[in-house]
């Protein structure tokens, strides 16, 4: 069962003392028996969903309490196509539990139909899991299972593999699946933790319903208590690392490490990211790469520093873009969409951001959608929120992206500047604060040609 090899080498799971808070909430909410049998981990790209995931499969596999009935961890950064095939993930699980449990490969041999791993998901569900784990006796110990980075199924179409439109429709149906599985029978003793990126086509599924499964969104955690996390791994990395050399660890000050942890910004890649490259030339070269990472003129990594994030942030954009083949024109608009993020010095909402690019709401909407990993999206259309999840993606579009998606970084000022100018021609119109007389000053007025004021300074 290859496609569900985890290589401990990409991903070590969470150092120890780290995500103590959701690590102990997850146990609890597997344990507890009267809990939503699914529990969602989302996240952006970068905020550690692997990370828990891997962790919460060892913790489970040593707790006499709970038993660890399978795990698949998706990737389309190790080569093996069957870590990206959707249709692997049901029969995936059920192989694992039935190598496991006799009594759950005896009822499984029951069950099961020849040819059963040609069926649609929605039957693989049924007959490999939900049929014979309700013939087990023991229900006092519940059963988990782990799908991890869901949102990494698909690709490129290749030989056997499904295209990204019937992936996503195996991934929204599989979700369905185990939502109805959880509810068909409340005393089945199973717990499912899916993790991934807020995509559209997860979260358009009923696993983003509160009332049918546990959510936790980790790019709302307390910034307090994610910036601890990553100070702790940074320093117990750099105590390990550096342990024949305690006059190089003595030269990194508490500064030094509190701004790499100011740069990481809430990103458990980026500070990864960060430790793999100081280290890259062994620990003679640390120190020095160490006080030059951040580089003072740009406050941003430098280039050999960013190639794991750079490729990350490629993947995501051409997962943008590939939908339904996009023309030229929309490249451009998302090109354009994302410039005005980046140049805005406040953030907007979705209804303004739509205004001032002269577009229909729908269009913005759904172009953010396909941005959910980089870009934080609120719910509401009307509530200033848009904002990129790292200032590194921003660097990304800006210098080291391919040449077809680098934004001009002057491009997002002229969108703002004219997309102003347009919507005062078209809202602005003769007494406009519905003054009772010219003669009369009129607070609200000057007051609204302040706001208009600063808004034309702070797009110029």
């Amino acid at each position: 069962m290859p496609q569900a090899v985890y290589d401990a080498q990409l991903n070590p799971g969470c150092m120890k003392k780290t995500r103590v808070r959701i690590l102990s909430e997850t146990a609890a909410w597997i344990k507890d028996p009267d809990s939503l049998k699914i529990c969602w981990i989302t996240g952006m790209a970068g905020t550690g969903k692997t990370s828990i995931a891997k962790t919460v499969c060892e913790q489970a596999s040593a707790d006499a309490e709970i038993i660890l009935g399978g795990s698949f961890f998706c990737s389309r950064s190790t080569g093996l196509a069957a870590q990206r095939d959707i249709r692997c993930v049901v029969p995936t699980l059920a192989q694992i539990l039935a190598i496991n449990s006799v009594d759950f490969l005896l009822a499984l041999a029951e069950t099961v139909d020849d040819g059963i791993q040609y069926k649609v998901v929605a039957m693989q569900t049924e007959q490999l899991l939900r049929t014979p784990l309700s013939t087990l006796k023991d229900e006092s110990v519940p059963i988990l299972f782990v799908i991890d980075a869901l949102d990494e199924c698909g690709g490129e179409t290749t030989d056997g593999m499904l295209d990204e439109t019937k992936c996503h429709a195996v991934v929204t149906s599989m979700l369905e699946a185990l939502i109805g599985l959880t509810q068909s029978n409340p005393k089945l003793p199973v717990k499912f933790l899916v993790t991934s990126r807020p995509e559209a086509q997860i979260r358009d599924t009923s696993i983003s319903n509160d009332k049918l499964s546990q959510i936790l969104r980790l790019h709302t955690v307390d910034t307090t208590e994610v910036n601890a996390d990553i100070s702790r791994y940074i320093n117990e990395t750099l105590k390990t690392k550096l342990a024949g050399n305690p006059k190089y660890r003595a030269s990194i000050t508490e500064t030094d490490v509190e701004k790499l942890v100011q740069f990481c910004d809430g990103l458990f890649i980026v500070a990864a990211t960060t430790i793999a490259h100081i280290f890259g030339a062994g620990a003679d070269a640390a120190l020095a790469k160490f006080k030059m990472l951040l580089n003072p003129s740009r406050n941003s990594l430098n280039n050999r520093a960013t190639a794991p994030l750079d490729s990350m942030y490629e993947m995501i954009m051409n997962d943008a873009l590939r939908e339904d083949e996009p023309e030229a024109s929309e490249l451009q608009a998302l090109q354009r969409l994302l410039a005005s993020l980046l140049s805005a010095r406040t953030m907007l909402s979705v209804t303004v951001l739509a205004g001032l690019l002269d577009l229909e709401l729908y269009v913005v909407k759904a172009s953010l959608s396909r941005l959910h990993a980089v870009v934080h999206v609120l719910k509401d259309d009307d509530i200033p929120g848009l904002r990129t999840v790292h200032a590194s993606f921003g660097d990304y579009l800006y210098s080291r992206a391919s040449s077809s998606i680098r934004i001009p970084q002057l491009l997002g000022h002229d969108i703002l500047a004219h997309g102003c100018l347009d919507v005062m021609a078209k809202q602005l119109f003769f007494n406009v604060s519905q003054s009772a007389s010219s003669y009369v000053p009129d607070s609200s007025l000057m007051y609204l040609l302040i706001i208009i004021r600063e808004l034309v300074n702070k797009t110029t």
